[in-house]
């Protein structure tokens, strides 16, 4: 296949995958992966592993431009490191393309590295999940809820099997096309015994008979022979599977609608909409909200928890820096008897920074206290500074924040226990599912994207959210400085949201349950037995190609 062609189908192939990432567009998902597949397997390792880079930094700039919004100096390295996957990607796809002749077994393989490379980009401490393709069906709640069981990783599965399946059947027939050689006498056509199994770049596999136009039907009888391929069983296998997650789901979501378990709690999450300067300024007015009209308070009756977002405040609450918030909170919370939920900068006596999020009852004691204990690399603290060193120049914070050595509940007597996960922890599925399993009954994300203004990038942070809160069976309170603040159900669905660039307050209610979801429980153990069902799979192909040479030799 000449380059151009190869180009083009790579460039299809990203484009698609930016679109998916698009609320309209999620189906695209899950054929997007088939050009590349194609591209990748009509080429040598150099071009592959060239394909597989510009793929990567296609598809990557295109879902991460927000970041431009912050820092062009930042989004850089963040390209060249997620292009890096791509380049993986391409060398182990060629490699399983060259080196294994079953098509069933090729699929299980490359799904396998693909889903291994989405697990590690949730968990290593340069986590970045963003393009993990999941998360493109976030929209799509009935397929969304298999990740109960498995995680967002099983929809990412079932996306990746549609795709190769797609395309091994779709370069069955390619070949089976150019295999087609014309001859003095007519038209030649691929043996009907032909193994789909073999590699179908490998021409001489192809066993050329029945030259003559007076015997056409050896070409239908070699397509009507493809439906007893283990692949297309495969494969319809593939489809079986998704529609019985989408049905699944449809009533799932239809059985379970509105009907919530566990304690209610009614909350009002205050979003300030205040830009870095005004945060930290000398005057901590500007987070005050204004009175109702009605009776002169500032929040409805009723409400029992008052939510506040990332880093509100700097220092302790009633250090004289924030004298006005302090005096409103303290005021606010005896009068309308509230609880407050806050995120805050605090220091110790040797400079220690933390991010840190406060629960306090009315009489303003604190009641709980959860440091973040996953910071955001090269931006609010460095990593291994002896070994990266060299990445200093891209700790735009200037302040490191250290990380907490273990996660905390926050309790709210009466009511249960709180997971609390500051701003990037939501994107990592790890900290909410040990939260869940632990004993949270609730999951809040705290978070401030006002340095991303009013690009995607708060958005993309509440689709986070909505999967974690999918994923653990609980709700999820996503509290945003300049927004999106939102409240998410276990399903998934958006009950009550803002929009972002306003200061407001949202008003919702709550449920603190502690029926513990598969996922929550037991993590990516369908994903494990998955990984070990491929690997017996390739040890049986590896045995019998050492027993067919063996035979070959004798």
């Amino acid at each position: 296949m000449r380059i151009y062609k190869r180009l083009f189908l790579i460039l299809l192939s990203s484009v698609m995958l930016i679109l998916s990432f698009t609320d309209n567009l999620a189906f695209l998902s899950w054929f997007a992966l088939i050009s590349y597949i194609i591209a990748l397997s009509k080429s040598n390792f150099r071009s592959a592993i060239f394909l597989s880079a510009l793929t990567g930094l296609l598809f990557f700039a295109g879902i991460t431009y927000w970041f431009t919004e912050y820092s062009y100096v930042y989004w850089f390295p963040i390209l060249g490191l997620l292009s890096v996957f791509f380049i993986f990607y391409g060398f182990i796809f060629k490699l399983i393309f060259l080196k294994i002749k079953w098509a069933c077994l090729r699929i299980l393989l490359i799904s396998s590295v693909w889903i291994a490379v989405e697990f590690l980009r949730h968990r290593t401490f340069l986590a970045f999940p963003w393009g993990v393709l999941g998360y493109s069906q976030h929209s799509f709640l009935p397929i969304m809820q298999l990740s109960k069981l498995t995680g967002v990783l099983g929809v990412s599965l079932l996306i990746v099997l549609l795709n190769l399946c797609c395309a091994e059947i779709i370069m069955y027939f390619i070949n089976l096309r150019l295999s087609s050689v014309e001859s003095g006498s007519g038209i030649a056509y691929i043996s009907a015994k032909t193994n789909f199994n073999e590699d179908f770049n490998n021409k001489a596999s192809c066993q050329l008979v029945a030259k003559s136009r007076n015997k056409p039907g050896n070409h239908a009888v070699l397509r009507k022979s493809f439906f007893k391929k283990p692949v297309f069983i495969f494969s319809i296998t593939v489809v079986a599977v998704i529609l019985l997650n989408v049905i699944f789901g449809t009533v799932y979501i239809r059985k379970n609608s509105n009907q919530y378990e566990g304690e209610k709690l009614e909350i009002a999450m205050v979003q300030p909409n205040v830009s870095f300067d005004d945060k930290f300024a000398t005057d901590t007015d500007v987070l005050i909200p204004q009175r109702m009209e009605s009776d002169k308070k500032y929040f409805k009756e009723g409400t029992e928890l008052i939510v506040f977002p990332e880093s509100v405040i700097w220092g302790l609450l009633e250090q004289e820096r924030n004298n006005s918030f302090y005096k409103w909170v303290r005021n606010t919370a005896a009068e309308e008897n509230l609880y407050f939920i806050m995120g805050q900068i605090v220091w110790d006596e040797e400079n220690n920074y933390y991010n840190t999020v406060y629960l306090y009852n009315p009489k303003l004691e604190i009641i709980g206290r959860y440091d973040k204990i996953h910071p955001l690399p090269c931006a609010e603290y460095m990593p291994y500074p002896d070994i990266f060193e060299f990445l200093s120049f891209m700790n735009m914070a200037k302040l490191n924040i250290t990380p907490a050595k273990e996660l905390i509940l926050l309790n709210y007597p009466g009511k249960g226990n709180i997971g609390a996960n500051i701003c990037f922890e939501s994107i990592l599925q790890i900290i909410s599912r040990i939260y869940r399993k632990t004993g949270a009954d609730i999951l809040f994300t705290f978070t401030d994207t006002a340095g991303f203004r009013e690009s995607i990038a708060a958005w993309h942070h509440v689709i986070f959210s909505k999967t974690r809160a999918i994923e653990n069976n609980c709700f999820m309170v996503h509290s945003g400085n300049n927004g999106i603040s939102a409240v998410i159900d276990p399903y998934g669905r958006i009950l009550a949201k803002t929009e972002i660039g306003k200061k407001e307050i949202l008003y919702g209610s709550v449920y603190l349950n502690n029926k513990k979801s598969f996922y929550s429980l037991y993590g990516e153990l369908f994903i494990y037995i998955y990984f070990g069902a491929s690997f017996i799979v390739l040890l049986f192909y590896i045995i019998e190609v050492k027993n067919k040479k063996k035979q070959d030799e004798e």
